[in-house]
């Protein structure tokens, strides 16, 4: 639009819908933010305002905000570095879950001292301590975290504040930082931050802008619910379910990773009801007919998860490189195979999908066991006969998956081995292969480095190795604690000889990345008793893999 008038305020505040101080060469508000600021031009009588925000989604238009890198030397820099390598590479809204996709559009529209900027500066005050290897890691920024809990008090307080969708936003970061700092003390963690979002929800304005803020929202707290009732082996809380269908959700337009977690309400309520029929009915009320109805009730939540996969846009579906041909062999790779995807999160909903269904093979596998050993009398010949066949059917799904997992570890980790710095974002030895590479047939490396990266390439690289360790923690720890508890022994037999050792090989390479230890105030005294006494080789392994599952019960991912 053009109109006349004389400039007031810079243009990227202009472009932000903000006040501008006017301040000179550069503006407090893009100083503040670590924004270019674009100055104070005027062209004769004539104005230029942008207002595509009217005709473009507001999620989209706020991506606009994400500040620029500054020298990681200043001691403002935290924020600028988790919004652009936490929140910003690697995401949009083909694949979002509804957290950090909108949190920069909301957080640019927010105030200095808001609760959401509070919150945001604990999480990233933290995380760059941790980057900065600083000893006390991430308690430096429990001072932060604590001001920002004062400022969510008196936010909740507050009629208009509470109707706020940056209010719960700013819970759900909290419940963030409580997460990660979890995974770092090897403990369970508290809820109580995603429980006053929940509360939060009912306040929430209702405009358009608001409305479809609120759905991202639903859409990422309904995620979380879903992942942690699979981890607990627990039913879903019953409000999720007024959100599944519910006016606030269809905001949104749906994507994969919205329809997956449909799909996952229903593995995680038949994981639950299964665990409830086996621990509180006992063998009495199990039957050859009612074993059957749950392989026959697995096989029908299976065959939804095989349409997800077929109905995924085609660029979604990995692309599988070898190692010596595609990649470089300095890459750790199971099988000389490294499967690479459009980016990290990507991936990580790929997992997911990936222990949906390892979920559902435990469970028919347990039935099948069951069948054997309560029923092999009555069996005749060939029904026992297709019993075993079964079980080798579930074998060879297993044995797919896990490798499917496996093959992921590269593309979030290429050949970093050493604990992470700052400096591993300029390091040309770390290479990452990446799905935007050039082709095979070109001849060429399809690693990335620093310098002969594409753009492509490197807006891979940066969100994977700060994120990368991150997303395969824990499908890593997962499948660990899978193989380790009730009935895991015998999945544990179904995979091929060393399998199992790669996976806590790769494991323990996360740990070292993340700087990740065990606690001497850990919940498991057990498990630092063994430790201490040095038994069992595997059981430092083992027991960070337990700790980190506690770490991550509500967080998002498999």
């Amino acid at each position: 639009m053009v109109n006349r008038g004389r400039s007031k305020g810079c243009a990227t505040c202009k472009q932000r819908h903000v006040k501008c101080d006017e301040a000179k060469p550069e503006c407090w508000h893009c100083r503040r933010l670590g924004l270019h600021c674009e100055g104070y031009q005027t062209y004769g009588n004539l104005k230029f305002r942008d207002q595509t925000h009217k005709f473009v989604n507001s999620v989209a238009q706020g991506r606009a905000c994400l500040p620029s890198p500054r020298p990681l030397a200043e001691p403002d820099t935290s924020v600028p570095f988790f919004l652009m390598h936490y929140v910003g590479m690697g995401r949009n809204l083909e694949s979002a879950r509804g957290l950090f996709e909108i949190l920069i559009p909301v957080y640019c529209s927010e105030r200095q001292g808001s609760p959401l900027s509070l919150a945001i500066s604990a999480v990233a005050s933290g995380i760059l301590s941790l980057w900065r290897r600083s000893v006390r890691g991430f308690q430096l920024s429990r001072k932060s975290y604590a001001e920002a809990i004062a400022c969510m008090r008196s936010a909740v307080n507050d009629r208009v504040q509470r109707s706020n969708p940056a209010t719960v936003l700013a819970a759900l970061v909290l419940q963030h930082y409580e997460s990660v700092a979890a995974v770092y003390d090897l403990r369970s963690p508290s809820r109580v931050h995603h429980n006053g979002a929940v509360s939060l929800l009912q306040f929430m304005e209702s405009d358009r802008i608001n409305g479809m803020n609120g759905a991202y929202i639903r859409r990422f707290m309904l995620h979380t619910e879903v992942s942690s009732a699979m981890r607990q082996k627990r039913p879903l809380q019953s409000i999720a379910y007024s959100w599944i269908g519910g006016k606030h959700l269809m905001a949104a337009p749906d994507n994969p990773s919205s329809v997956l977690d449909v799909i996952g309400v229903s593995v995680a309520e038949f994981q639950a009801d299964y665990i409830r029929l086996v621990n509180h009915g006992g063998v009495r009320f199990l039957s050859r007919r009612v074993l059957e109805e749950w392989r026959t009730e697995a096989k029908r939540i299976d065959k939804q998860l095989l349409d997800w996969a077929r109905n995924v846009p085609d660029h979604w579906q990995p692309r599988k490189l070898i190692t010596g041909q595609d990649i470089d062999e300095s890459i750790p790779t199971y099988r000389s195979v490294c499967e690479v995807y459009p980016s990290c999160q990507i991936a990580n909903i790929w997992n997911l999908w990936r222990f949906q269904r390892l979920l559902l093979v435990k469970i028919t596998v347990d039935c099948l066991q069951k069948i054997i050993d309560l029923f092999h009398v009555e069996l005749t010949k060939d029904q026992a006969s297709g019993v075993v066949d079964d079980i080798f059917e579930c074998q060879e799904t297993l044995q797919k998956l896990v490798d499917s997992v496996c093959y992921s570890v590269p593309f979030f980790l290429g050949n970093r081995t050493r604990r992470s710095t700052i400096t591993d974002f300029t390091d040309s030895e770390i290479l990452i292969p990446s799905y935007y590479s050039p082709a095979p047939e070109d001849k060429r490396s399809l690693n990335t480095t620093g310098h002969d990266a594409g753009r492509s390439g490197d807006d891979h690289r940066r969100p994977a190795i700060a994120q990368g360790p991150w997303h395969v923690m824990s499908p890593l720890s997962h499948l660990l604690t899978l193989f380790s508890e009730d009935n895991g022994q015998l999945l544990a037999s179904f995979l091929r000889p060393g399998h199992q050792e790669w996976i806590r090989e790769q494991f323990q390479r996360v740990t070292t990345l993340l700087h990740l230890s065990p606690k001497e105030h850990s919940e498991d005294k057990q498990a630092l008793f063994d430790l201490s006494a040095g038994r069992a080789g595997n059981n430092k392994t083992d027991y960070l893999a337990r700790g980190v599952r506690k770490g991550l019960k509500y967080m998002s991912g498999p």
